[in-house]
């Protein structure tokens, strides 16, 4: 083989890496961006989830606070 086409094999493969690794970077970055976009559905969920909850527990906390104020304002009629 001349030295030409040695180069010229080599610079093939050369390329023929660089080409492999920009395509398997490609796959990389796009499961990458689904995974991304999952975990942040997942928080908004969670997010939503917990606004309901703390939402709940507010207005479970309010009626307790309610129920012994009324309860302290009945003891004080007496």
């Amino acid at each position: 083989m001349s030295e030409i086409a040695q180069f010229s094999a080599l610079a093939a493969l050369i390329i023929g890496g660089f080409a492999l690794f920009a395509f398997m970077f490609q796959r990389f970055e796009t499961r990458l961006d689904v995974r991304i976009d999952r975990v942040d559905t997942e928080l908004k969920d969670l997010r939503r989830d917990l606004a309901e909850e703390f939402r709940a527990q507010r207005a479970e906390v309010a009626a307790q606070v309610s129920a012994i104020a009324n309860a302290i304002n009945a003891a004080r009629r007496q």
